[in-house]
């Protein structure tokens, strides 16, 4: 007797792969919910801005410039609104007090620039230890013989033209641009064109205040007129008390004299000479 096999189920023919599957597109949709999810979650958690910050030290009256900001993001939580944001730019305001480098600019420290007067002075690159935009500097005239005279009291460097500039014919020079008062603007023209030297006094730290300077810079005075703060005058000797005058009709002693008071002559003698006889 023979065994029957039964009959094999026909064989099923294997198709391409699509990217219409469903489990396919199922997948890729769940990873970019998540990612979209998780995104959201690390921006809602993340309270830091970006604010300006000082990229070097400036003294107050400095004009903020491109070169002096860079962004920071940082986290202020309630105290954001204090500072200015990146998408407003502070360049061409002028600062109200000194600010570090790594600084944040805080808004009330920035103020919409007053008009003034910009000067260039010419200063031999000897006479300018040091110097850097954003410093406060003194401004003084010398001249052979006279005492020196200060001409301006800090005022901060806005810009520094090394080598004189493209129109100087004196190369060893260096033009220090300044913003001043239209007064103080006189000062330094009168004190540029008079035969004297200029030299510039880079102050640091935090120095006193002090008053302007308001010596006439086209008057010579001679350095032995000028004396010196430090030298004490001489004692003068006491004057001898004078004497009141005698007022006539007065009451009171007669005045004194020193004279010595004459003794008196004896009189006379009575007595007779005798004669030889």
């Amino acid at each position: 007797m023979v065994a029957e096999h039964p009959a094999s189920p026909p064989a099923r023919r294997l198709r391409q792969p699509s990217w219409l599957d469903l489990r396919l597109i199922t997948g890729v949709l769940l990873v970019l919910v998540s990612v979209l999810l998780g995104a959201k979650v690390v921006a809602a958690a993340d309270r830091s801005v970006q604010v300006w910050a000082l990229t070097h030290d400036v003294s107050a009256g400095t004009i903020l410039a491109v070169a002096d900001l860079r962004p920071a993001r940082v986290r202020l939580f309630d105290s954001a609104a204090a500072y200015l944001r990146v998408p407003q730019s502070p360049a061409g305001r002028t600062v109200t007090r000194t600010l570090h480098a790594g600084e944040l600019l805080p808004r009330s420290a920035v103020i919409v620039t007053p008009p003034g007067a910009i000067v260039s002075i010419p200063v031999q690159l000897g006479n300018a230890p040091g110097l850097a935009r954003g410093e406060l500097i003194d401004v003084w005239s010398t001249a052979k013989g006279c005492a020196p005279v200060q001409v301006l009291s800090r005022v901060p460097v806005q810009e520094i033209h090394e080598g004189g500039g493209g129109l100087s014919v004196d190369a060893a020079s260096t033009q220090v641009i300044v913003r001043v008062a239209p007064a103080e603007a006189r000062r330094v023209v009168t004190a540029l064109g008079s035969e004297s030297t200029i030299r510039l006094v880079v102050l640091d730290g935090d120095l006193p205040l002090s008053a302007a300077p308001k010596t006439a810079v086209d008057r010579c005075v001679p350095i032995s007129a000028a004396g010196s703060p430090y030298r004490s005058s001489p004692t003068a000797e006491p004057a001898a008390p004078s004497r009141p005058a005698a007022q006539p009709n007065a009451p009171g002693p007669p005045a004194s004299t020193d004279a010595p008071t004459p003794s008196p002559s004896p009189p006379p003698s009575s007595t007779p000479t005798s004669r030889r006889r």
